[in-house]
């Protein structure tokens, strides 16, 4: 991509004379000849970025990689409708600035109103919106623009953005069209959702991570999975059929930016990012989108306790004993997902996630439990509100199957092992206890597969102090900030949570078998 520029030159340069006067009359009725006498892209990542041929692009990195010069240049010379967003109307501030500059230089008017706004020529539009208000996507239901820029897009909702590049098309007849995610690497987990929308650029657990260049096209789908939105890559963009649904893949890619490519920018400016504190500042200044992640001050797990648990999985901890709980989050009917979390006595397996479409009664769920549960293993079911109650009848008492239930909201009478300090609710207990047993000196050595997804749930929770007891946040606000429910997550917590009863059980079956009298259940009714 960084050639196009010059193969286009070349091509120009060979062909025939009127077919290059024909040419040169097309691109200045265009506007483009004017347009590189006013701005043109800077050599190398931004001109990649500005010829890019994607259908959505995520450009930068690096702070003063020329991201706002970039979005400024294709708004105003290389499409006829854009709109630009960023989190607040107020932070458009400054590129409404460079971009009155251009226009101002291009004698071409100056963006003004409120919201702003420009009209030009020919009809050609550039409006500008924001995303941080809840609603607020939907002001930009069913208007068509062919450039959708976000700007800063880390910071916004991963489903805003689809909303609004769901009218990314244009009636004009040859007219490009094209998504831009402008942005410096996501921070404290925000825009995590990006790593996974470009993860082989920037996944390291992805398996073309380290073999696509950046400007590479790869083709990709997005699937709905109800409360999260994840990609599906494919071999090119032939229509194919993902779940029984013909889709139609586009275009992705990612281009760097670092200082270093912004001429414009000198040492004041990297004399400022060298104030700024770890690991912010390496962040901005090598545009490494996994250098900025670090733990929330009121985060419930560590990132490098998960680790060590995919570790542990990694070393074969556990791998051939039995399975001892299937813990289930339940989903009936819908776009959200039916999650079953087996355990193997400290080996958390390869969750088994449904589709809610395909469980949409107890007896959907329950037959799904009863053909995945191995070893007579304890069944554990989220009961929260009541969704698991289908469930736990269908199991219960039309099958005669024990089943524990768990209610996340339930009075917890139970305090954190250090601290002493009381649960809120049994929500609380249960995260805590995951935290206490990931502890690097629990001797507890749980082992847990290894998934992106399962990290960032994991890892999302965050909790606070209220009337004196702990309290972990709910699942609707780490929705919010994460873009999905944390359900594998809960999953997991349950099982744990039920792993001690599970092993009593067996030794209470053990001991019944070998003939000792029988032993009280302490547990019996928990």
């Amino acid at each position: 991509m960084a050639t196009a520029l010059k193969t286009l030159i070349d091509h120009i340069d060979k062909m025939a004379a009127p077919d290059r006067v024909a040419l040169q009359k097309q691109l200045d009725e265009a506007g483009v000849l004017e347009q590189f006498a006013v701005w043109r892209p800077q050599p190398g990542p931004q001109t990649e970025g500005y010829f890019c041929e994607a259908d959505l692009t995520l450009y930068g990195g690096a702070a003063g990689g020329g991201k706002t010069d970039l979005i400024a240049g294709l708004a105003l010379f290389a499409h006829h409708k854009t709109a630009i967003f960023r989190q607040s109307l107020k932070s458009l501030k400054g590129l409404i600035e460079r971009m009155n500059t251009l226009l101002r230089q291009a004698g071409m008017g100056k963006i003004s109103g409120n919201p702003p706004r420009w009209v030009g020529p020919d009809e050609r539009i550039i409006e500008f919106g924001h995303l941080g208000l809840p609603g607020s996507e939907e002001d930009w239901q069913g208007r068509d623009h062919d450039f959708k820029a976000f700007d800063e897009g880390a910071q916004m909702d991963p489903r805003k953005i689809l909303f609004v590049l769901g009218w990314l098309r244009s009636a004009r007849k040859g007219q490009r069209c094209r998504g831009l995610i402008a942005t410096n690497p996501p921070l404290g987990g925000q825009g995590d959702f990006l790593s996974e929308w470009f993860a082989p650029w920037l996944d390291p657990m992805h398996p073309l991570y380290g073999r696509v260049k950046p400007g590479e096209l790869l083709w990709a789908v997005f699937i709905d999975d109800g409360d999260a939105v994840r990609t599906v890559w494919v071999d090119g963009p032939e229509p194919v059929e993902i779940e029984g649904e013909t889709r139609t893949p586009k275009s992705r890619t990612f281009i760097p930016a670092r200082r270093g490519d912004n001429k414009y920018l000198g040492a004041d400016y990297d004399a400022q990012l060298d104030q700024m504190p770890e690991p912010m500042r390496t962040a901005l200044k090598t545009g490494d989108f996994l250098a900025a992640r670090q733990d929330h001050d009121w985060q419930v797990i560590p990132s490098d306790w998960v680790d060590l648990a995919f570790q542990r999985y990694e070393e074969g901890i556990d791998k051939d004993a039995p399975m001892s709980v299937l813990a289930v989050d339940v989903a009936q009917g819908g776009k959200d997902k039916t999650v079953l979390q087996p355990l193997h006595e400290r080996r958390f397996e390869q969750n088994i996630v449904a589709k809610g479409s395909d469980t949409r009664d107890g007896a959907d769920v329950g037959s799904l439990i009863i053909r995945e549960r191995r070893d007579n293993a304890l069944i554990v079911v989220d009961c929260t509100g009541g969704w698991g109650g289908d469930t736990v009848g269908f199991l219960q008492r039309e099958n005669n199957v024990p089943v524990e239930k768990c209610v996340f909201s339930a009075h917890s009478g139970e305090c954190a092992k250090d601290s002493r300090i009381p649960f809120y609710n049994l929500r609380a207990q249960l995260y805590w206890r995951l935290r206490e047993a990931l502890h690097p000196k629990s001797g507890m050595g749980l082992a847990i597969k290894r998934t992106s997804t399962v990290k960032a749930q994991l890892t999302a929770h965050r909790w606070k102090m209220k009337g004196g007891s702990i309290l972990i946040e709910s699942k609707e606000e780490i929705r919010e900030r994460l873009g999905s429910s944390p359900d594998e997550a809960d999953a997991i917590v349950e099982a744990l949570g039920w792993k001690e009863k599970a092993e009593l059980k067996k030794v209470l079956k053990t001991s019944k078998r070998a003939g000792m009298a029988p032993l009280s259940d302490p547990l019996d009714g928990f």
